[in-house]
């Protein structure tokens, strides 16, 4: 009886494991379609659903962040410095890391998240990622070291903007 019990929980788990999975590929393709239509402000919303859901938690996307945006943004990106970034391929995987470093030159600490667009040699998007500021935020005058994986493709530049960085 006990192994029964066992086995379903498993099974429960396995279940669960899987339709995250699906879930986020899913996320991933409409966030794909929305940089295409030029949508970046909800293409955001669905990233950070995907990353909640990556670290087991849930987050409910504004329906309307075009307003929210205009109501509430202000943009904290050029007091952000990102430099020596480079793109590591993996050797066995078609897989690899974006890694850099990111320095508030502001007076405020700042958290939130920001993009990385890939452009192909005739300036189009062809992938982009967005990730979450290390460490919950960072500090003024403070560097932080950051990682984003990516999957393998090909590009010809890449450049980074500040999604919603706000004061923390």
């Amino acid at each position: 009886m006990k192994r029964v019990i066992l086995m379903i929980i498993v099974s429960l788990f396995v279940l669960s494991a899987c339709s995250t999975e699906a879930k986020i590929e899913e996320l991933n393709k409409e966030v794909d379609r929305l940089v295409v239509q030029g949508e970046y402000l909800k293409a955001t919303e669905v990233q950070k659903e995907i990353n909640a859901l990556r670290s087991g938690e849930t987050y409910i996307q504004d329906e309307d962040p075009e307003k929210t945006k205009e109501v509430q943004y202000k943009s904290n990106f050029e007091n952000l410095h990102i430099s020596n970034t480079s793109v590591q391929w993996s050797t066995s995987t078609s897989t690899g890391d974006l890694t850099g470093e990111i320095t508030n030159n502001g007076s405020v600490a700042l958290d939130g998240y920001f993009s990385v667009y890939f452009f192909d040699e005739n300036d189009q998007i062809v992938k982009d990622y967005m990730t979450h500021i290390p460490d919950g935020g960072i500090n003024p005058g403070e560097t932080k070291y950051f990682s984003i994986s990516i999957n393998k493709f090909e590009f010809d530049s890449y450049e980074f903007q500040g999604d919603t960085i706000v004061e923390k």
